[in-house]
């Protein structure tokens, strides 16, 4: 006797994945449908189980049966074969995808031939029984699979681009900690000098190195404490120096990224990275300043540390909120800025900008309140706070 396992494809690929590693069936039936083929969400749930030793890639392991999403006589004559098929095995039916049609589909036909059926309340990570109607359905079972960062966006058919370099730019923030940790709480004193580095850098970010000549008249006691802490000893007011693009990039704005990677990595989510890139399944390629999991959701964090002409904020929300479309399944944004020009004269964040922001559920911290970034991120993902 096999272990068989029924799911219902459709663009929201988690809870499929959450099902299928949690009862690790001998073989995986997708009931799937042209459309979610042409987008290869099958695929994509395949390709996400592999990361975790599961292959089902193979005809032995899985099976496709299309159906027509919208006629139940079709769904339920197609699922009928299914179940005839595998009338003699144990099988689960995991009705959380897939159309109205489908699921009732369905459930007409495995309704009495199935061992269970399960349903996972989106955005809750667990799943309920709902048939048989016995002892198992009255308490949902927690799901026992956290996906990282890079298993989320493999779900839903996205690439990340420079996966080799993870694991290095992880090790950079977190050597930079200490810092970053430091220039937040002094902020408004180096405010001043680290707006003079982008003047000279902004233009520099993918230089492998730059000759850095600035002269600068110090003013507060924190400045030459920065300098101190970069190793850039000045003579005379000058500093002289052949930067790396590490630190480029870093006196650029990484520094305020390199310190929202360092205070989510210390709360209890699954998986954190900065600086990723990501393909989208139509080849758009966009980098992140953070991203992180926990509890098979998926947070993005975005990052603004000068201002710019160049760059206005609903280019930023507008980055999040496109992500928010690809991926389509509990993506919540957060926009950490130090700047000042997203308030009003009372100090207050603009009302057009937190009007926007809703529309792209994301979250905005006030400048002022950076230093606490860590209680603000717990206060708004669930399971932290």
């Amino acid at each position: 006797m096999s272990h068989i396992h029924v799911c219902l494809v459709s663009e929201q690929t988690i809870p499929n994945i959450l099902g299928i590693y949690h009862f690790m069936p001998d073989k995986v039936v997708f009931c799937t449908t042209e459309k979610m083929e042409n987008q290869k969400r099958t695929d994509s749930i395949i390709n996400t189980l592999k990361l975790y030793g599961l292959d089902y890639s193979n005809s032995n392991r899985h099976e496709r049966v299309l159906v027509d999403q919208d006629c139940l006589d079709n769904c339920e004559e197609k699922l009928s074969e299914v179940a005839n098929r595998y009338s003699s095995d144990d099988i689960v039916v995991n009705l959380t995808c897939g159309t109205k049609i489908m699921v009732l589909g369905a459930y007409n036909i495995f309704k009495g031939l199935a061992k269970r059926m399960i349903y996972t309340p989106i955005p809750r990570n667990e799943f309920i029984t709902v048939f048989p109607k016995d002892d198992s359905c009255k308490s949902p079972i927690g799901y026992n699979l956290k996906l990282s960062v890079k298993a989320y966006v493999t779900a839903y058919g996205v690439k990340v681009k420079n996966e080799s370099k993870l694991n290095q730019l992880k090790a950079n923030a977190s050597s930079n900690k200490d810092l970053c940790k430091w220039m937040v709480q002094n902020y408004k004193a180096i405010e001043d000098m680290l707006y003079e580095f982008y003047k000279i850098l902004g233009n520099h970010r993918n230089d492998k190195e730059f000759k850095l000549k600035m002269d600068y008249s110090f003013k507060r006691a924190e400045e030459r404490e920065f300098i101190k802490r970069l190793g850039m000893l000045p003579k005379n007011n000058k500093i002289e120096k052949t930067i790396s693009k590490d630190m480029i990039r870093f006196l650029t704005g990484d520094w305020l990224s390199d310190y929202c990677y360092n205070e989510i990595s210390d709360l209890a989510i699954d998986d954190c990275v900065a600086g990723i890139e990501l393909i989208s399944p139509e080849g758009v390629d966009n980098e992140f300043d953070v991203m992180f999991t926990k509890d098979n959701a998926l947070y993005i964090v975005e990052c603004k540390s000068l201002s710019s002409k160049k760059e206005k904020y609903q280019d930023f929300l507008y980055k999040i909120s496109a992500l928010q479309q690809d991926f389509g399944l509990r993506v919540k944004g957060f926009m950490i800025s130090t700047t000042r020009d997203i308030l009003e004269q009372n100090g207050d964040i603009k009302p057009h900008i937190i009007k926007r922001a809703k529309q792209c559920t994301t979250e905005l911290i006030h400048p002022d309140n950076i230093a606490d970034l860590r209680n603000f991120i717990k206060n708004h993902v669930k399971g932290l706070g």
